[in-house]
């Protein structure tokens, strides 16, 4: 048996600890450079939006006086909600076909290859095709083809984190279900999706996050209102197409309100994110 002394790959390669060291502190680097940019950016928006932050803005509709965007705020839950509605399940479904289902067949490589065209087509050309797809048949904007459009841009995010999280399941855990005599759908439902829980719903959270903040798809389907009102089937309210409109005033008082409303935005998105972060903490499923 050799020694330590007699590891060939011991003592022979001094530089080799130097360029860990150095592979390390550039990651630290990049990691503290993407923290400052973070900070900057919430700190920039907090000092804009902070200063003009008011009970009002919660409470009242933009046309009243003090002006506010609860209707905004509601609208665009609404919308978000709708979307997952229909992009989580698809988009799940997608993800465990391509993961345990078809691997290898040609059909899983075109699911892959449509996943990867709808990631990386601009949402505004989503927002073209859910225009096409609702707002022309039924001659007028409304809520639903708004929802139908990000749940376009849900899909493939929810689809390709869903699928990467099952392959991280290990092997032996279907085994051992099957061995044991449970079905394919018994072994998923209750073997693998579990172990993969605390993945998806992080996927799931980033795919929330994304069109939250979407402007250009709601342009074609939402159009926006400012009244309360919260049916689909017409034009519907979002923060983010109000905060489109008030950024290209020139009144004052509406660039006041779009920083509030990025404020209120960027805020709620964080405090879903960190609620979703803080339901799965210590469950994430690891390599075998």
């Amino acid at each position: 048996m050799s020694t330590l002394s007699e590891n060939p790959f011991v003592g022979r390669r001094p530089g080799r600890r130097w360029a860990s060291h150095g592979a390390k502190a550039l990651c630290v680097l990049a990691t503290a450079m993407a923290l400052a940019g973070l900070l900057v950016v919430l700190g920039y928006i907090g000092v804009k939006g902070m200063a003009y932050l008011t009970p009002a803005f919660f409470t009242h509709l933009p046309l009243q006086t003090p002006e506010g965007m609860r209707n905004c705020i509601i609208g665009t839950a609404i919308l978000v909600g709708l979307a997952g509605l229909v992009g989580v399940p698809v988009g799940m479904l997608c993800g465990i076909f391509l993961a345990e289902y078809a691997p290898r067949r040609p059909l899983a490589q075109m699911v892959q290859l449509t996943m990867d065209v709808l990631a990386g087509t601009p949402t505004i050309i989503l927002g073209i095709i859910a225009w096409q797809l609702v707002v022309v048949p039924q001659q007028h904007q409304s809520g639903w083809s708004a929802a139908l459009a990000l749940a376009f841009i849900m899909v493939p995010i929810v689809a390709r984190a869903t699928e990467e999280m099952l392959r991280l399941v290990p092997q032996p855990h279907r085994e051992a279900s099957l061995g044991l005599g449970a079905s394919k759908a018994q072994t998923l439902f209750r073997v693998i999706l579990p172990a993969a829980q605390a993945g998806i719903a992080t996927g799931i959270m980033l795919a929330v996050a994304r069109v939250a903040g979407e402007t250009a798809p709601l342009l074609f389907t939402a159009l926006g209102n400012d009244q309360a009102v919260y049916d689909p089937n017409g034009p519907y309210p979002s923060l983010t197409l109000k905060i489109w409109q008030y950024s290209q005033s020139a009144e004052p008082d509406w660039r006041h309100q779009a920083w509030v409303a990025v404020l209120v935005l960027v805020t709620l998105v964080l405090l879903f994110s960190a609620a979703v972060r803080f339901a799965v903490r210590g469950r994430q499923p690891r390599r075998s």
